[in-house]
């Protein structure tokens, strides 16, 4: 349950290698990322707590440190289950997360998930054209194996927000993009559906409303599959210079998840 709602900020869903093919799939001529990033304002050092939950309960909560260096971007998050949920389903996480500046690619990123009987750690290396994910589980039940993909570009978690932000995001715009937020590729569409406020932590924000939709990257073929978990979603950025996710809802075979925003600080 939790697990799929920090999917949509900072994991990811199944696990798998993916190969890259002579000859590209005729579904990647149609993706927007190929172009440069746009040129909305960057975003500022930001201090930000989310929390999580399942079809309107709180379940998690994670605190983000989104950082401006030399020439990168990075994001260190740190997060877990609590309350009564915690004792059905114990999850902390870690979370680092690493993109060039200039072409809003990612450069790295690391995850550690620890559940109550192991501890999953996921590294991913981001090159210009392929990536390597190596995905290690304590207590060992296999060797680990890197995963490769040869397709690109392709973006984690916070690359795509970052570059999704930094285009117009005008109502009716689609953007399309590969993303491997931990072990496996998806094929992204967004939709920018307006604007509208939203009601967050209390107050209400104008927000820029985002239509999502997820399809899954064969590791074979390359063909796109349906997801099995994830239906729908829908997202909210704050509608200002900082354009942060307010909220982030999916449907899934059950109800729905969410993560929403509980307070931003600049640095």
């Amino acid at each position: 349950m939790i697990k799929l709602a920090v999917a949509l900020i900072c994991a990811g869903l199944i696990t798998g290698a993916v190969k890259g093919a002579e000859t590209k799939p005729e579904w990647f001529q149609n993706l927007t990322s190929r172009r440069p990033p746009g040129s909305f304002t960057p975003p500022p050092p930001l201090r930000m707590v989310f929390r999580f939950g399942w079809s309107g309960f709180p379940a998690a909560r994670a605190e983000v440190h989104f950082q401006v260096g030399h020439g990168v971007y990075q994001s260190d998050a740190t997060g877990g289950t609590y309350g009564f949920p915690r004792t059905l389903f114990r999850l902390d996480v870690i979370h680092r997360s690493t993109t060039d500046r200039a072409t809003l690619h990612p450069l790295h990123l690391f995850q550690e998930e620890r559940y109550r009987a192991e501890t999953v750690r996921t590294n991913v290396d981001y090159k210009p054209d392929h990536l390597v994910a190596l995905r290690e589980v304590t207590p060992e039940k296999s060797p680990p194996k890197p995963n490769t993909f040869d397709l690109t570009p392709v973006f984690d978690i916070q690359s795509a927000v970052l570059w999704l932000r930094s285009t117009p995001l005008q109502t009716g715009q689609k953007e399309t993009f590969i993303v491997w937020p931990s072990n496996a590729p998806y094929l992204a569409t967004v939709t920018v559906l307006g604007r509208e406020p939203i009601r967050v932590a209390g107050e209400e924000q104008p927000a820029i409303k985002l239509d999502l939709q997820l399809k899954r990257i064969d590791k074979k073929s390359l063909q796109l599959k349906e997801h099995k978990k994830f239906k729908s979603g829908r997202a909210w950025l704050s509608d200002d210079e900082l354009r942060v996710p307010l909220r982030v809802e999916a449907d899934i075979f059950i109800g729905y998840v969410y993560a929403e925003l509980e307070s931003v600080q600049r640095e």
